[in-house]
């Protein structure tokens, strides 16, 4: 595990601008009412099993008895869902942009007996800093393509990071530039690789245009608001999606038949996390995994 180390020598910022907010929520309110379906397609349940090992490891440890977490651009709640039913001390918040989407978190908090735990806003990330002014949390994440929606990531990290106890952790799951590259290379999209090099992109023509990050970005973007990286990794490293795990359903074939035997997976994951604590192995990984706080910069 990369341990404050960017894992490259190539020092880049994060450029601003993108898609506009009535894009993203338009493409999110299109894909809510399907969008757990993700949770049954094999690629996506090892990515997954790898982001929870990766909490297990190195968040949950550090976090107090009762803690308070923030789920930033939380969605359906799939994430909020796994803290919230592993940990029965915690409550949090779930902020989204899009209603129909957190609409699916409260009736999980419903069904699964943690509505008193959990409140749900919605809103834009960029306001969130002055929306949640004076609340605290000891935990807060985003995940997957999150920091990549936004106008501009560095503003967001830095009102997050206001958002934290003295002792907090902010946890980003983001889109590697680099894969996002490769993944259009392997489609013959020649063109949209070389803007997900310049730091913009996608992954498909009905996807909004978002910001797409580097180890070394990463990292100066948390420093200019005040935290150290703890933890820097990527994943998957070993083994990348196809076209298929782009849309809500379906799956490409050589990766449901490697994925359909059980064993087989365990020996995958444990290659994955072996990869996961090589320094040098970051920059590989489909998305991009740290752990922030102060206490680094202390």
């Amino acid at each position: 595990m990369a341990d404050s180390s960017p894992g490259t020598t190539l020092a880049q910022t994060t450029p601003t601008a993108g898609a506009s907010l009535p894009e993203i929520r338009t493409y999110f309110q299109a894909k809510a009412d399907a969008y757990d379906d993700v949770d049954a397609q094999p690629y996506w349940m090892l990515s997954d099993e790898l982001l929870w090992w990766a909490l297990e490891n190195y968040v949950l440890p550090r976090l107090p008895e009762g803690f308070r977490f923030l789920d930033a651009g939380g969605g359906t709640g799939r994430w909020t869902h796994r803290f919230a039913t592993n940990r029965p001390d915690s409550s949090g918040l779930l902020y989204d942009l899009t209603p129909e989407m957190s609409d699916h978190a409260r009736r999980k908090a419903d069904a699964h007996g943690y509505p008193e735990r959990l409140r749900v806003r919605n809103g834009d990330l960029a306001d969130v800093g002055t929306e949640l002014a004076g609340e605290r949390f000891d935990l807060i994440f985003n995940f997957h393509n999150v920091l990549g929606f936004v106008a501009d990531p560095g503003e967001v990290i830095a009102s997050l990071a206001g958002l934290l106890t003295r002792r907090g952790l902010l946890v980003s799951f983001v889109p590697s530039r680099w894969h996002a590259a490769f993944f259009n290379l392997s489609l013959g999209n020649v063109a949209e690789a070389e803007r997900c090099l310049a730091g913009r992109g996608g992954f498909t023509d009905t996807m909004p245009d978002m910001h797409l990050f580097t180890p070394d970005g990463l990292t100066e973007l948390h420093r200019a608001a005040g935290l150290g990286i703890d933890v820097l990794t990527g994943f998957p490293s070993l083994l990348y999606p196809g076209y298929q795990e782009t849309q809500l359903h379906g799956s490409t074939d050589r990766l449901e038949r490697l994925l359909s035997d059980r064993a087989q997976v365990e020996r995958l994951i444990a290659l994955e996390q072996r990869t996961m604590a090589e320094p040098a192995a970051v920059g590989r990984g489909n998305n991009l995994f740290s752990v922030a706080s102060r206490e680094r910069t202390a």
